[in-house]
């Protein structure tokens, strides 16, 4: 099919190519069809996306069409994920850039925890036995795609750890209602985000919760393991959802954290933007949106305390598994000998560079490390983040 030359007018085309590649037409109710008719056309109203790479926008945009596609077939076949409970999942969230993912994958390490894999999030069906996934197409696909982007984008195997057979974000999931912020950080579309700050997540996270069942479906006593940092911004929503939800919460000095971030994400814009990329634009739009969700969930935390554990980056970084041991220990979790020795064994195996770090300039995006403490300053303040504090 031909690539349409406006993205507002691409709606059908991202329809009809879904469709395709699945044999599936169900896409579930139209309420996703807002929000992706405001992405389409603040595509045009700022049209940085050449014709070389709107083939590489159109086909990131029909993910997620895909993902509802084998979500409703799922539910189709399955509607007894429906009475499925979900209780006390455990919850990473935080800045971007704070741990989150190291912390992820090695809580993932303990197998009483059931997490979102990378090639379920992209198209959800109830989870095969793991010897079998090699040889689905689906799974082949995630592989296929992910090698893909990555040869696009090269630099992003060390900045951010993605495969397709572990643990993974739940923003895939939550990008199903087209009410996300995986939009606004990926292809920049400033009037999609404005809009964006308005909406309400709700759906996105009843509809994420509803995934997870149909996904859990086989191990339905396994408690799950979540994380994104885009809870921080869908707090309330989250909690509406999961409200026995046990939540842990990074933290770093945001003068680190933020820089790194656009750093990340000038590597994922360039991949669709190429030199339509605004790095000194990003800085500041990226520091007020996480200032904002920070701003919220420290509302929520201060209505329902109980249910927030903290864990500092520096804190993890100089002993991890002293932090394990304090999550463990806080939410009343049993950390089993033989799971704490896999979680050594898994530490002991990363690679230097990603236990390293990289150091990023904050100039680069368009900011300076005092305003972003001045930003930041109750903040920082109250978990203890100036640099060279301690416990």
């Amino acid at each position: 099919m031909q690539v349409p030359q406006r993205f507002s007018d691409a709606a059908d085309w991202l329809h009809d190519t879904a469709s395709a590649q699945t044999g599936l037409r169900d896409f579930g109710p139209a309420d996703y069809r807002d929000g992706l008719a405001v992405l389409l056309d603040a595509l045009d109203r700022d049209p940085r996306i050449g014709d070389n790479r709107r083939p590489l926008a159109l086909g990131m945009l029909t993910g997620p069409l895909i993902a509802r596609l084998y979500t409703q077939e799922g539910w189709r076949r399955h509607p007894e994920y429906a009475r499925l409970r979900i209780e006390r999942p455990l919850v990473i969230t935080g800045v971007p850039r704070t741990g989150t993912t190291a912390l992820h994958k090695l809580l993932s390490m303990d197998p009483q925890f059931q997490g979102i894999e990378r090639w379920l999030a992209s198209t959800p069906m109830v989870r095969p036995p793991r010897e079998r996934w090699a040889d689905l197409p689906e799974f082949q696909a995630c592989v296929a795609g992910l090698n893909a982007f990555l040869r696009f984008a090269p630099e992003m195997a060390a900045a951010h750890d993605m495969t397709a057979d572990t643990v993974d974000e739940c923003l895939d999931v939550l990008q199903q209602s087209f009410v996300s912020n995986t939009f606004t950080s990926t292809l920049d579309a400033p009037a999609y985000r404005e809009w964006w700050y308005g909406c309400s997540e709700l759906a996105s996270y009843r509809r994420y919760a509803d995934v997870l069942r149909l996904i859990g479906l086989a191990e339905p006593g396994k408690t799950w393991l979540l994380k994104n940092p885009g809870h921080l911004w869908g707090i309330d929503a989250l909690l509406e959802v999961f409200p026995d939800a046990r939540i842990v919460q990074t933290h770093r000095d945001p003068a680190e954290a933020v820089p790194s971030l656009c750093s990340v994400l000038e590597i994922a814009q360039r991949v669709y933007l190429g030199d339509g990329v605004r790095p000194t634009e990003m800085g500041p739009v990226e520091a007020e949106k996480w200032q904002r969700a920070v701003a919220r969930t420290e509302a929520a935390r201060a209505r329902q305390p109980r249910q927030f554990h903290d864990v500092r980056h520096i804190d993890f970084r100089r002993d991890p598994m002293t932090v394990v041991h304090g999550i463990y220990e806080r939410f009343g979790i049993t950390l089993s000998a033989e799971t704490e020795a896999g979680m050594r064994r898994w530490l002991a195996a990363q690679p230097a560079e990603q236990k390293a770090g990289g150091r990023f300039t904050a100039g680069t995006y368009g900011l300076r490390r005092a305003d972003i403490h001045r930003q930041f300053a109750d903040y920082i303040e109250r978990y203890r983040l100036q640099p060279g504090a301690s416990a």
